[in-house]
């Protein structure tokens, strides 16, 4: 019989890649500013399912934003993370933090909303998918990040809460605000800063 795979808590590169994402959004001139919180046992999805289904999401809306940075240049890259929870008594959900520039927040939403439509099989997603603006980037970070393993926690100056064992990876990060695009950018983080 196979042992599930997946992950407890969020590794400290883990969250240090994350909070460096976050970082270089805002340096870049786009901070992450949207919070979409979808919760899959609202949807009825299997949490074993949850990770591939917003595998499908991600890639799904990750075309839609290829196809209309064709028509409008002025939408940029898909910078964003995801981190997946399960809290003990909890739902199964999935906090993508986004950047979305100024006016296409609906237009988001609309094509977000449609997609987990078509993806649960569901006309009626009540409150199943939650949109939040956020205007401070590194404690939204802090909050969605707050599934770190207990004794790395005091490092990033934030309190750990357990998010339960999530099937998959527990979080990813956009290649536009990766690793890698903050080398080839040069790009280091100023000490200096303390926010997160």
């Amino acid at each position: 019989m196979a042992t599930k795979t997946g992950t407890s808590s969020i590794g400290p590169k883990q969250a240090a890649r994350a909070f460096h994402s976050v970082r270089f959004a805002n340096d870049n001139g786009r901070p992450l500013n949207l919070l979409v919180t979808v919760d899959f046992t609202t949807l009825g999805i299997d949490s074993d399912d949850a990770y591939r289904v917003f595998q499908q999401l991600w890639s799904r809306v990750a075309r839609w934003w290829a196809y209309r940075r064709t028509k409008d240049g002025n939408l940029g890259a898909f910078d964003c993370y995801a981190v997946h929870e399960h809290p003990k008594g909890g739902p199964r959900h999935v906090h993508w933090f986004l950047h979305v520039p100024a006016g296409y927040r609906a237009t988001l939403e609309q094509a977000i909303l449609r997609r987990v439509e078509k993806l649960s099989g569901l006309d009626c997603l009540g409150r199943a998918v939650h949109f939040l603006d956020v205007a401070k980037p590194g404690g939204v970070a802090k909050y969605t990040l707050k599934g770190v393993h207990p004794a790395y926690a005091g490092h990033f100056h934030m309190e750990a809460s357990d998010q339960g064992f999530i099937s998959g990876r527990r979080l990813a990060i956009s290649r536009s605000i990766g690793a890698t695009a903050r080398e080839r950018a040069g790009w280091k983080r100023n000490r200096s800063d303390r926010r997160t």
